[in-house]
């Protein structure tokens, strides 16, 4: 190859070089922009997400059902959390009264107050003052979060009232007409229910609409159903002449029950059919969206379905075990921590005089009559029947008692509860020197004249009911407030 050839391929290569540099340096810089875009992009996503934040847990709504109890000695109302399968978590509908009347500082008796009913939502409470110094009836709105009293208002008719289920409203007779009275508004309207000819007493067993708009009044088999808003008459509907309404459901649906036969139904407002409901011997109280029921059997056990499989849900009733008549009247399902009006001391030691050996994989020691369930128990143990036996609570500092509540007897079960000795009269000795002896007739027992304070309690046994079977003398649960 001459020189000349030599030089120009030089001259090629030399530029063929510089051409592949040039390339790279504009192959590098595209790259390097494009990752600090992605790492940009990354960034900015990584930045989204971690500032992002989680919306906050939503609470389960609890399902409190509303009992009415009776025995021989004392009424009861209580609640209960229905999805315990226990029966253990309930709460004393005179603890929530109490609370309420402490905040408000009533100048009258707090005896004098009963509760009307929950709103639906379980966040207010309707109570009502009873006493026979004044004739007419006074209502009180409380807010069950804040413990404040929202509306107090007075109707002239203490007997035929019934409240609505957001406790908005107010329908009553006076002189044989009808109101309805708007409570955050204040206003008090006439109903015009001239076409209506049933008697006063059936206010009384009216039931509202879940909206609170409509009034359903029964009166003789005939359902007449007022638009509260309209104020008039908007549906008559003829069922059957011996009847009681109960609810009136989402869907709007009636449920009713018929005398003829002693069956209960629901009744379909809006195209008039019925359908038969399951057996249920009493008091089925359904929730609002007729997912679940509560009812007496016919040993006056309380039950619970799930109604759109129709499988029962386990539950086990303190109050029927320790022999009291149990009625459910109203289910309330809530967020609202009800649990708050259960104030309870605990104990920092607990001992007892004797206590029954262990049997059968079950333990009677003293720490039972504080853990929580009644169906665990503290039972003596000497021969007899455990008359001057004690069992001692030590609190571990000074404490202010306003009062007890007892769960007598092993509640275990019914029949545990009838076989073994329950205490009758018992011995209350406090680290103050005071003393009191307590016939045991009541589940609750309140210091009414001034709260005791002191550091432990004594409970020595001074007279029991005997059981049917054992003369192990036994007490299952107790509560200092």
């Amino acid at each position: 190859m001459n020189s000349r050839k030599r030089k120009k391929t030089a001259v090629w290569i030399s530029k063929i070089t510089l051409l592949v540099m040039i390339f790279s340096m504009l192959c590098g810089c595209i790259q390097s922009n494009e990752g600090q875009k992605v790492g940009q992009e990354r960034n900015e996503t990584y930045a989204s997400v971690s500032q992002s934040k989680k919306p906050p847990p939503t609470k389960r709504a609890v399902n409190w059902l509303l009992f009415e109890a009776e025995n021989e000695n004392m009424p009861v109302d209580y609640l209960v959390d229905m999805d315990d399968p226990t029966g253990n978590t309930f709460i004393d509908t005179t603890d929530i009264i109490d609370r309420l009347y402490a905040s408000e500082k009533e100048d009258f008796p707090r005896s004098e107050l009963e509760i009307m009913r929950f709103s639906s939502d379980g966040k207010t409470i309707a109570l009502s003052r009873y006493t026979h110094m004044i004739d007419y009836s006074a209502i009180f709105i409380y807010d069950l979060s804040t413990y404040k009293k929202l509306y107090e208002f007075n109707i002239p008719d203490r007997e035929y009232v019934v409240i609505s289920p957001d406790l908005s409203k107010c329908v009553y007779t006076n002189n044989g007409d009808f109101f309805q009275y708007n409570i955050q508004g204040r206003v008090t309207q006439k109903l015009s229910i001239s076409n209506y000819t049933g008697s006063e007493e059936s206010i009384g067993y009216s039931v509202f609409s879940p909206d609170s708009s409509k009034l359903c009044i029964e009166d003789n088999g005939t359902l007449y159903i007022f638009d509260l808003m309209a104020n008039k008459e908007v549906q008559r509907i003829t069922v059957t002449k011996a009847m009681q309404v109960y609810q009136w459901l989402y869907n709007n649906k009636i449920v009713y029950r018929s005398y003829d036969d002693e069956k209960w139904y629901m009744l379909n407002l809006d195209d008039g059919k019925k359908r038969m409901l399951a057996e249920f011997s009493e008091n089925p109280v359904l929730t609002l969206d007729n997912h679940r029921v509560a009812y007496l059997n016919s040993k006056g056990e309380m039950q619970q379905r799930d109604i759109p499989t129709g499988l029962p849900i386990k539950y086990s009733n303190v109050f029927h075990r320790i022999g009291y008549n149990v009625s459910p009247t109203q289910w309330i399902q809530t967020t609202t921590d009800l649990m708050k009006y259960r104030k309870s001391i605990p104990a920092q030691k607990i001992v007892a005089s004797s206590t029954l050996p262990d049997q059968a994989g079950n333990s009677y020691a003293a720490r039972n009559i504080m853990d929580g369930d009644a169906s665990t128990a503290w039972c003596e143990g000497v021969k007899g029947d455990g008359i001057g036996e004690w069992i001692k609570i030590d609190f571990g500092s000074m404490q202010e008692l306003k009062g007890f509540e007892l769960i007598n007897g092993l509640a275990k079960s019914s029949k545990a509860f009838q076989a073994n000795n329950r205490v009758k009269r018992m011995k209350l000795e406090f680290s103050n020197g005071q003393t009191m002896m307590i016939d045991n007739d009541f589940i609750s027992n309140e210091f009414l004249d001034n709260p005791i304070h002191t550091s432990f309690v004594k409970i020595m046994i001074e007279a029991v009911e005997r059981g049917s079977k054992y003369n192990d003398t036994c007490m299952s649960e107790i509560r200092f407030f």
